[in-house]
């Protein structure tokens, strides 16, 4: 703020000598000097300082490591979930390249399917169960019930797309025996059905935005993306 009221009364006083003064040689050598002490000004003034840099008491610092041990902990499971929806879906894309390559039958294509169908329904219902832990601040306890909000909705949406492809793979449904036909019926389910991509990096660094020791703040930037569960 008296950076601002500094740089309106140098505006003012500028006008004023810009009339008054008879010289427009001495005129510029101040302007120039003072364009070169605001500028020492604007660049040596000191910064505020982020929350987070702040310094904080021991007991602040203790909880704050204690907060972080507990999402940590909680949030190894959480990838784990991740990572199994991803590998189920990479299963997916296999088994229909699989069957559109004539590599598989379509009666293999149908029992894959039907297999993955209940790994699926299993990690959705895991998913579905996986609560944070009550020790949490409720700050980082509402952002990881909306981890595993997003994380159950794009499970039932994975499950579901799943489902369909294999209820359109079962032989005894099928309306036709041509095999690129079949491929292409089934490619057009997965078109269709597929889940948008999973975003939690919002979520992700909001907790750790939370639960950042002063010291965590210049590297968290850098170090935040290393570690985020890639978006499926």
């Amino acid at each position: 703020m008296l950076i601002y009221i500094g740089a309106i009364v140098a505006v003012l006083l500028l006008v004023l000598l810009y009339h008054y003064i008879p010289s427009r040689r001495i005129f510029f050598c101040f302007f120039f000097v003072l364009c070169a002490s605001s500028a020492i000004v604007f660049f040596f003034w000191p910064k505020p300082h982020h929350t987070n840099d702040i310094a904080i008491s021991q007991e602040e610092r203790t909880e704050r490591a204690q907060q972080q041990q507990i999402f940590a902990t909680w949030y190894e499971n959480y990838q784990k979930d991740i990572d199994d929806l991803d590998h189920n879906w990479q299963q997916y894309h296999k088994i229909l390249a699989d069957f559109k390559a004539d590599i598989i039958s379509i009666q293999t294509t149908y029992l894959r399917l039907s297999q993955l169908e209940k790994d699926s329904q299993s990690l959705e219902d895991r998913i579905a169960g996986r609560t944070p832990p009550l020790a949490l601040n409720d700050y980082c306890y509402d952002q990881s019930i909306e981890l595993v909000r997003k994380a159950h909705d794009y499970a039932d949406a994975q499950h579901r797309a799943i489902a369909l492809t294999r209820a359109a793979a079962d032989p005894a449904n099928l309306r036709t025996d041509d095999q690129e036909e079949q491929s292409r019926m089934l490619q057009a389910v997965m078109i269709r059905e597929s889940p948008p991509a999973l975003f939690i990096a919002d979520e992700i660094a909001a907790i750790r935005e939370n639960l950042a020791l002063p010291e965590e703040t210049a590297t968290d930037t850098s170090a935040g993306s290393s570690n985020e569960p890639q978006n499926k």
